[in-house]
């Protein structure tokens, strides 16, 4: 199970991380020497994902020159991703985003296991075209990893109100070829042409031990695609 750090703002709340553990902190500005205080940052790095699958295995290379935003903070990824920014001081910071070119802008809440994946462009259309997706302006999706005591749970069943234009599909064999089945291995769930103009709850059900659980006001991005978890009991 990963372990993530959180961050609030001018205090730093961090714990020990493997290799492919991509937190969001804080660092608190040192002393400077007219007496008063640095500017605190948040250190961070992108997840740039070759399998939407599996949303914690990311790329070493090819992150670089995104855009990250938290509130009116904005910085810009170096090839693997991470990231520093001046501690935002007004706006939505409650949220993180990620845009540029050659991927699909992501969206997600930041909480304390929070990082942000990103799906590259062809990787998205291929998805799309090999599910049989057309969407139209005014929709995103909701890619959605169900998790219980901190791993993937396969048998669970989906549902999202309001309802998507499409799916729910689950994660399948391939990272392109998903089903219309229960979550396998990696538990995770995707629901393109979900509408933007209302936030979107997304229930989960485990069927083997009637466990169920509810993400509730989504925002789902224009053309974009917005991570959740949830967690069963």
């Amino acid at each position: 199970m990963k372990c993530l750090a959180f961050f609030t703002f001018g205090a730093l709340a961090a714990c020990a991380s493997s290799g492919s553990d991509y937190p969001v902190t804080t660092q608190g500005g040192a002393a400077g020497t007219s007496g008063g205080a640095s500017t605190p940052t948040l250190a961070g790095r992108v997840c740039l994902v070759n399998d939407p699958r599996n949303l914690g295995t990311c790329a070493t290379t090819g992150a670089g020159g995104l855009t990250v935003s938290i509130g009116n903070g904005t910085a810009t990824t170096t090839d693997n991703g991470s990231f520093v920014m001046n501690t935002p001081s007004s706006g939505n910071t409650s949220r993180i985003s990620v845009s540029g070119n050659g991927i699909i802008a992501s969206n997600q809440a930041l909480t304390a296991n929070a990082q942000i994946p990103v799906i590259q462009q062809g990787l998205f259309d291929q998805m799309m075209a090999q599910n049989g997706i057309t969407t139209t302006a005014g929709s995103g999706s909701i890619i959605a990893t169900v998790v219980r005591g901190g791993e993937p749970v396969s048998g669970v069943t989906a549902t999202a109100t309001p309802s998507p234009a499409f799916g729910p599909f689950y994660d399948g064999t391939t990272p392109t070829a998903w089903t219309l089945d229960p979550t396998g291995q990696t538990g995770v769930v995707w629901f393109p042409g979900a509408a933007t103009n209302a936030p979107v709850n997304v229930t989960f059900t485990d069927p083997a031990t009637q466990g169920e659980t509810t993400v509730g006001g989504v925002q789902v991005v224009d053309g974009g695609v917005t991570f959740v978890e949830g967690v069963l009991p």
